[in-house]
């Protein structure tokens, strides 16, 4: 159940914003507005020299007085002074925030917008590349993050940030967490990441979610919270599995940079999942005919007890819960998804 975001919660905080805006302009209108009138009471002049009376009074430019001041009047204007200096000061600082809060509140406006999109939790130095990757492929993409510093210099780059505490559920409904496709969760700590995969999975079931796990203990937490076991990843382990690969052959390394330059050229990967009983349950591949005119390749088949089966021939044969990794143009993707009776995650495998 969607807890409500109270007095503190984002949508409070923008109606405030309006509301003092709006105030601070209607106050000038009742300054500017009982100037006017008072000049015409106390001095028994016209709306047209009271207006410019009042006009270069509030605005403390200097002119002379359009016609002697009685007693009463000068009272009267010292008065005006102080007010429209004080409605002034205000009115020049509300422009000046809405001046300096323009870029943030132009990329809240883009998130607001977002549909199928990423929604990345916290910017470090592991979400750097994920947030580059992703700009560069043209994926849209929310970013979370808690520092004011770290925030500053992705609003720098244009990039679609919120400054907030991931973990609060208002601040992922901010970020538009019921029309995402997934969501990243990579801060330091297992438990501010689990309570993202739970708040997540409550707001939108089904979501994908892709967790960060410092402790192997956390990965079965993260699973039950809606991950996907190939979906929770140490960033130390796969380190090591990286050091590993390039002790047995450096050739790996340049593998996985082709992967990153095939998605900047259009290409994509996904997950084809194929229900029990559908018309490809029990089809070998060569007969599944999964890419005839598509730029489409099968990298891999995991089947329902986890086993994964790598460059599979034309003879290996599909069975119902398999899942099959796919890359491939995105266009191609996206109409082999529209095609078939069976649901292509374009979410990367």
């Amino acid at each position: 159940m969607t807890k409500c975001a109270g007095t503190t919660g984002p949508l409070w905080r923008r109606l405030r914003h309006r509301i003092e805006h709006g105030a601070i302009w209607v106050l000038g209108a009742v300054v500017l507005g009982l100037g006017t009138g008072g000049f015409m009471w106390i001095e028994g002049w016209g709306l047209r020299e009271s207006f410019y009376m009042t006009v270069i009074t509030l605005s403390t430019v200097g002119f002379g007085e359009v016609r002697p001041l009685s007693d009463a009047g000068r009272v009267f204007t010292v008065f005006l002074i102080l007010g429209g200096v004080a409605t002034l000061s205000f009115a020049l600082r509300d422009v000046a925030s809405r001046l300096i809060t323009a870029p943030r509140r132009r990329l809240l406006r883009r998130i607001r917008r977002m549909k199928n999109h990423t929604i990345i939790c916290g910017a470090g130095r592991i979400a750097r590349p994920v947030i580059e990757g992703l700009a560069r492929a043209g994926q849209p993409f929310a970013v979370i993050e808690k520092s004011p510093q770290r925030v500053a210099q992705w609003i720098e780059q244009e990039v679609s940030v919120i400054e907030g505490d991931a973990t609060a559920e208002e601040v992922l409904v901010e970020a538009g967490l019921p029309r995402a496709k997934s969501i990243v969760a990579l801060l330091p700590s297992d438990g501010d990441n689990l309570s993202i995969a739970m708040t997540a999975t409550g707001v939108k079931p089904g979501i994908r979610i892709i967790a960060r796990s410092e402790e192997e203990r956390s990965r079965a937490n993260l699973e039950r919270a809606g991950a996907d076991k190939d979906d929770v990843v140490s960033p130390y382990a796969t380190a090591g599995r990286w050091v590993l690969h390039n002790l047995a052959g450096h050739h790996i390394g340049r593998v996985v940079e082709g992967f990153e330059e095939m998605v900047q050229q259009g290409f994509d990967t996904g997950r084809l999942y194929v229900p029990p009983g559908s018309k490809h349950d029990g089809l070998t591949l060569a007969q599944a005919a999964i890419n005839p005119g598509r730029n489409v390749l099968v990298l891999a088949i995991r089947h329902d007890d986890g086993e994964m089966v790598f460059a599979p021939t034309g003879d290996e044969r599909i069975q119902g819960k398999d899942t099959l990794i796919l890359v491939g143009r995105a266009d191609d993707l996206r109409s082999l998804g529209a095609e078939l009776d069976d649901r292509v995650l374009a979410a990367r495998a």
